[in-house]
C-alpha cells in the first residue's frame, strides 16, 4: 500500500510539472500571448515618440493605435493591465516574456533595415541604413540637399510642419542679413 501512495504521488507531481507553461489563470493573458501584445505595444509606443507630448494629442493618436492592438488579440486594456501585473509579480517568467518581446522587436528592426537597404541601392544611395532608419552618409554628392524621408509609418504632424517651415524661414532671414552685413563698406 505503501508504494501505491508513493507512486500516486510521483506520477501526480509528474503532471503537474509538466503541464503546459504557457498557461495562466482566468481573466490573464497566455504567456505567448502577453508576448505578442506587448511587441505590438512597444511598436505603437515607438511610433508616438514623433507626436507632441501634450496630453490632447497622445490621446487622439495614440489611443486608437493601442484600441487596435488590443483588437487585434481579442483583448482589452483592463486584461493587458490584469496581465501585466500578474507576471511582473514573478520575476522569472516576466524577465522570459521580455526576452522573447526582445527578440520579437529586433527581428522587426532587422527586418526594415534589410528594406531600407535594398531601398537605398534601388534610389542609387552611397550609405547605410542606421537602427533608427536615417542615413549615415549623404546621398550622392552632386545631388541637393534633402531633408531626410520619413521612415516606414512615421507620420508628420502640422506643427512640425510649422516648426521646418520656420525654421527655413528663420535660416533664410539670418543668411540675407549675413549677406547685407558683409555687403556695407568697412570704415
Amino acid at each position: 500500500m505503501h508504494k501505491y501512495i508513493i507512486l500516486f504521488f510521483l506520477v501526480l507531481t509528474l503532471l503537474c510539472s509538466c503541464g503546459n507553461d504557457d498557461s495562466a489563470p482566468d481573466g490573464i493573458l497566455k504567456k505567448s500571448e502577453m508576448v505578442n501584445v506587448l511587441a505590438d505595444v512597444h511598436v505603437v509606443d515607438g511610433g508616438l515618440v514623433n507626436i507632441s507630448q501634450e496630453p490632447d494629442t497622445l490621446y487622439k493618436y495614440g489611443y486608437p493605435r493601442y484600441l487596435a492592438v488590443f483588437k487585434k488579440y481579442n483583448t482589452d486594456s483592463a486584461e493587458f493591465r490584469r496581465s501585466f501585473k500578474y507576471y511582473s509579480l514573478k520575476p522569472s517568467v516576466f524577465s522570459d516574456i521580455y526576452d522573447k518581446v526582445l527578440k520579437r522587436l529586433q527581428a522587426k528592426t532587422d527586418s526594415l533595415t534589410k528594406l531600407l537597404t535594398i531601398q537605398n541601392k534601388k534610389n542609387h544611395v552611397t550609405s547605410t541604413p542606421t537602427a533608427t532608419g536615417g542615413r549615415v552618409n549623404s546621398p550622392v554628392p552632386t545631388a541637393p540637399a534633402q531633408a531626410t524621408p520619413l521612415r516606414p509609418g512615421m507620420m508628420m504632424n502640422p506643427s512640425q510642419q510649422a516648426i521646418m517651415k520656420f525654421n527655413a524661414h528663420r535660416d533664410s532671414v539670418i543668411k540675407q542679413r549675413l549677406k547685407e552685413k558683409n555687403a556695407l563698406p568697412k570704415k
